[in-house]
């Protein structure tokens, strides 16, 4: 009965010491430091990644020029997109389509990059931290169809693009996220994490 006590014991005591471990970890993790532009501000992308170390944009700068939002099928309509008939699971529930979509025009310029991607994964919309918005895909493969259904894009060197990406609010946030409720929410596009968490407020 002591040598089990004895063996809990020890278990305790080396459960105690990980959790200490842990938090004291989590304590002296660095932060990423924000920045924050504005709309109309070039912002410079320098060696400031998102998810990829290994994917530096040192070279890239992007400047938000303006956004709107706008009923899912009059955004479709506008863009001249053929929408697919909506669609029901197996068990008979409306397969979710958006009720809007978040527009933000944004330029893209290349000085020098001759390796770096941008990626749409790594380009969000978000209202601080409760909601974040990613493009929609279909519209995306729908407006850029020279990207062959990537969500990713290189720019030749010493050149520039305006793209207009296509946020959308996912199915889990469309209800609390109305039409009317987004227009009041003070949105900024995130393109980067660290070492500089870059943050270009939009409205």
């Amino acid at each position: 009965m002591k040598k089990k006590v004895t063996v809990i014991s020890a278990c305790l005591v080396l459960f105690v010491a990980w959790l200490f471990g842990v938090i004291y970890t989590n304590v002296r993790a660095e932060r990423p430091v924000v920045k924050t532009y504005y709309m109309n501000e070039n912002v410079p992308y320098e060696d400031d990644y998102f998810r990829r170390a290994d994917n530096i944009l040192n070279g890239y700068s992007a400047t938000v020029l303006g956004y709107e939002i706008i009923p899912y099928d009059e955004y479709a309509e506008k863009y001249n997109i053929d929408l697919p008939e909506i669609e029901t699971d197996e068990a008979g529930n409306t397969i979710y389509r958006p009720e809007y979509v978040y527009d933000v025009e944004i330029k893209f310029v290349n000085t020098d990059n001759e390796d770096g991607t941008i990626d749409m994964f790594d380009t969000l919309l978000v209202n601080g931290k409760e909601l974040m918005l990613r493009a929609d895909e279909y519209l995306w493969d729908e407006m850029y169809p020279q990207l062959a259904g990537s969500y990713s894009f290189r720019l030749r060197t010493n050149t520039e693009k305006v793209f207009h990406i296509p946020f959308v609010v996912e199915s889990v946030y469309s209800k609390r996220y109305p039409i009317e409720k987004i227009k009041k929410q003070n949105m900024s596009i995130v393109i980067s994490q660290y070492p500089e968490k870059k943050v270009i407020e939009i409205c």
